[in-house]
């Protein structure tokens, strides 16, 4: 029988956090469930005997660490896993998005979770243990028009996650980072989403579209929500069908989120393979290996 993990689990009022919660819970895991305007929004997890905890992930830094000292202080032997789960989509052109509303959209999905990750390694690093885990996205891999502050943002903090997954093995072996990539699932992400205001009229007809599109999804995402929850408790865990194998940094989730990903991976090769010659005439070549 395995010793019980606490988890830290951001976003909670919904989706995948609200699932992590119940799933964790039921398999008696200990589980410290944040979010914003906790006694309200989260109100619905109490039955579960989850520790509630109010937590903005825009929040001042120091805010935000003085939240990590008090979850740590919940449980003996302080947090075994964080999972950087709360999420925020703005949609729009990029010309009309503005700097505050990509500002908003870095605030949540980039920020927060590096901002929740330099405030918990000082104690991970300490006991050179403890699991990272963010909820990226299948939008870190490919583009998709009216999404660009949501694909930023986690374009962005996928590549930060790799370089700090580096560092750690250097400084921390013991800290694991993971980071799964999930496709359309059924959560409420597609009910949630918030649109820029109309700015330019050239765009209306594209504005109208692109809403239609997102109200097509709600309800008929190709994703289980409750099966993604169980594959990355796995992640972490070792067990079930990660069980024995050697787990890559970054594992996508959902039939969708997995072809885009293999699809971006092999148009890259296709455009390394075609463009090599190109590439590789930039070198510089000192004037003695040229005349040898």
């Amino acid at each position: 029988m395995m010793t019980a993990l606490t988890w830290f689990i951001t976003g909670c009022s919904s989706g995948f956090g609200e699932i992590l919660v119940r799933q964790l819970r039921a398999a008696g895991d200990n589980v410290i469930a944040t979010g914003r305007n906790a006694d309200t929004r989260l109100s619905h997890l109490k039955d579960t005997g989850a520790a509630i905890l109010d937590l903005d992930v825009t929040a001042p830094v120091a805010e935000i660490q003085a939240k990590i000292g008090e979850a740590w202080e919940i449980y003996p032997g302080g947090i075994d896993v964080v999972v950087n789960n709360a999420g925020f989509i703005v949609s729009g052109a990029i010309e009309e998005l503005t700097q505050e509303d990509m500002d908003s959209s870095f605030k949540v999905n980039f920020h927060g979770p590096l901002n929740i990750t330099r405030a918990i390694l000082p104690r991970f690093r300490a006991k050179n243990k403890g699991t990272l885990l963010y909820v990226g996205s299948q939008a870190a891999w490919h583009a998709d028009p009216s999404a660009g502050s949501y694909c930023a943002a986690k374009f962005a903090l996928s590549g930060a996650v790799e370089c700090l997954a580096k560092e750690l093995a250097i400084f921390s072996p013991g800290v694991k980072v993971l980071m799964v990539d999930p496709g359309y699932f059924r959560t409420k992400v597609f009910s949630n989403i918030s649109h820029v205001e109309p700015r330019n009229p050239d765009y209306a007809q594209f504005n109208a579209g692109v809403r239609q599109f997102e109200a097509s999804l709600v309800g008929k995402e190709p994703g289980d929500a409750d099966k993604a929850v169980t594959r990355m408790i796995e992640l972490v865990k070792g067990t079930g069908m990660a069980a024995g194998r050697q787990i890559p940094l970054r594992v996508p989730l959902g039939s969708d989120g997995w072809e885009r990903v293999k699809t971006k991976c092999e148009e890259t090769i296709k455009i390394c393979e075609d463009w090599e010659e190109v590439a590789k005439s930039t070198d510089y070549i000192a004037i003695d290996e040229a005349v040898n």
